[in-house]
């Protein structure tokens, strides 16, 4: 048995003898220091690689970055334009749209005797418990405005002055169940009288004789009668007719030739060779009740 001694003796001898017998084989065939130099240039090659990859893969991430970030920005820069453009656009062609109804407003010839000024629609029916079909003008008795005058487009008739105050009044579309309006057939030349029945609604020719011909898609203009719209203005359509056979009437339905919902500039016509009326079609009590 080894003692303490004999084995630190052991344990000093047995490296220094596997040294010795690796120097004298490294002497001889040169093998360690061959595989020293293998193996330290795959340590430095393991130790290269991965640091040059990550330091390629920062900066490549940082350039993308950079370029993403200014992408974005030019990408947001972009998209403002167009929103500004386009906002550009859409008042360009509100305005393009404004000069053409203004021009063929300004077209407009009035009859003779009669003077036009424009109005421009600022409000339809005030109210939804408001029971007539009315628009509010923009203009009022300061502008020579006053109750009973045509408002009309370059298509045909809308109504006329209900009432007014000194900067505003209110148009009675032809729609309106209180509306009645002399008119007369372009073709056959039929007297009739046309009366609004509400907003969704046909209008309808009253007093119309059997014997009195007529004609669909016959344009029905103001006759003239009493001298409150000038004649010849178009009003409506005929779209149908019917001949109930114990009636003494017709019945005739039309419907308006001028838009009377997307309209945003009328003209409104005034006589100039006498005083303003103070009535239209309705009698005095239906006018005290629609005030």
């Amino acid at each position: 048995m080894f003692g303490p001694k004999s084995k630190l003796v052991v344990l000093f001898l047995l490296p220094l003898a596997l040294y010795l017998a690796l120097y004298s084989l490294n002497q001889r065939t040169g093998l360690l220091d061959r595989l020293a130099s293998l193996s330290g240039l795959e340590a430095v090659g393991w130790v290269t690689v991965p640091g040059d990859w990550a330091k390629e893969t920062s900066y490549g991430l940082w350039r993308d970055y950079v370029a993403l970030w200014g992408v974005r920005q030019e990408n947001k820069k972009l998209r403002q334009q167009n929103r500004d453009l386009r906002i550009r656009l859409m008042r360009l062609q509100s305005r393009a749209a404004e000069v053409e109804r203004l021009r063929g407003l300004l077209e407009f010839s009035p009859p003779p005797a009669w003077n036009c000024t424009g109005a421009r629609i600022v409000a339809e029916r005030l109210t939804p418990s408001d029971a007539l079909q009315t628009v509010l003008l923009n203009k009022g008795s300061t502008n020579t405005v006053h109750s009973g005058m045509p408002g009309l487009t370059p298509a045909g008739l809308m109504g006329r002055v209900l009432k007014t105050s000194p900067h505003f009044s209110k148009l009675l579309l032809i729609t309106d169940p209180n509306s009645k309006i002399p008119v007369i057939g372009t073709n056959n030349r039929t007297k009739a009288i046309l009366k609004g029945k509400g907003p969704r609604s046909d209008l309808q020719l009253e007093y119309v004789p059997r014997n009195r011909p007529l004609s669909e898609g016959e344009i029905m203009v103001t006759s003239g009668l009493g001298g409150l719209f000038p004649k010849g203005i178009p009003v409506a359509r005929i779209t149908a007719i019917n001949q109930p056979r114990d009636a003494l009437f017709q019945k005739v339905l039309a419907e308006p030739v001028a838009d009377l919902g997307g309209q945003e500039e009328i003209l409104l016509l005034r006589q100039s060779s006498r005083n303003p009326p103070e009535s239209w079609i309705l009698d005095p009590a239906s006018m005290t009740s629609l005030d």
